[in-house]
C-alpha cells in the first residue's frame, strides 16, 4: 500500500519551530486525534516557482550551512523507495562524535506536498513555512521517540517537493520536537542556497 511504502522510506514531524505553522481549517493535523476522519488540508500558493531539474541534491547546502548542522559527510545517491525510486537524493551524515545522526535531502520531481497533507497516507502532518514556502512537516503515523524520524517537504514547484529529513542513529539523543525543529532549520538552509541556485 501507497501509505505503508511511504511510511517505510520517509517520517517527518509535527513541530513547528524553526518553520511558521499556517492555520488551515481551525487545524494544523492532517488525522484528527481520536479517530476522526482525515481532513485534507489546503496548501498556500507558493511566492515563486523553484525547479529542482538538473539541481545536485548536495549542492543544496554551502561549507557554512554543513558547519552549522555540524556535518561531516556528504554523498550523492538515487532513492530506492518505491514511489520516489531514482530520485536525486544527499546523505548528510554527523558522525564525528555522538549523538549520531543523518539528514537526507530528496530531490523529487513526481509529486509536490499535497499528498502528505491530503490525510490519505500514514502520516501525522502540519502545514508550516520555509522561507515563504508551503511545506508539510510530519512523522509517520503513531511513531514514537524511540524511533523518531522526521520529515519536512517543502513545495518548491508545481509537482515538486525538496524532502529533507532526519534518522537518529544515537536513540533517544533527541526529543521529537527536537528532531523536527532540526529538519526544518537544514530544510531552511537548503532553500536559502536553492533561491541562489535559480
Amino acid at each position: 500500500m501507497l501509505a505503508l511504502v511511504a511510511g517505510a522510506a520517509l517520517a517527518g514531524c509535527t513541530d513547528t519551530d524553526p518553520g511558521q505553522a499556517i492555520p488551515a481549517n481551525g487545524s494544523g493535523n492532517a488525522a484528527p486525534p481520536g479517530g476522526g476522519a482525515p481532513t485534507s488540508i489546503a496548501v498556500p500558493p507558493r511566492p515563486s516557482e523553484l525547479s529542482l531539474t538538473g539541481v545536485d541534491a548536495c549542492k543544496l547546502f554551502t561549507a557554512a550551512q554543513l558547519d552549522e548542522l555540524k556535518v561531516n559527510r556528504t554523498r550523492g545517491r538515487s532513492s530506492a523507495s518505491e514511489i520516489y525510486r531514482g530520485a536525486p537524493e544527499c546523505v548528510l551524515n554527523v558522525n564525528a562524535k555522538e549523538p549520531f545522526y543523518d539528514y537526507t535531502a530528496s530531490l523529487i520531481t513526481t509529486e509536490g506536498v499535497e499528498p502528505w497533507l491530503s490525510g490519505k497516507r500514514n502520516v501525522d502532518a502540519k502545514l508550516v513555512s520555509i522561507e515563504g514556502f508551503p511545506a508539510a512537516s510530519f512523522v509517520i503515523g503513531g511513531d514514537s521517540d524511540a524511533n523518531f524520524r522526521c520529515t519536512t517537504s517543502v513545495g518548491v514547484a508545481g509537482g515538486q517537493q525538496l524532502m529533507i529529513a532526519i534518522d537518529p542513529h544515537t536513540k533517544k539523543a533527541f526529543s521529537g520536537e527536537q528532531l523536527c525543529q532540526m529538519s526544518q532549520q537544514a530544510a531552511t538552509l537548503a532553500m536559502q542556497t536553492l533561491k541562489t541556485l535559480k
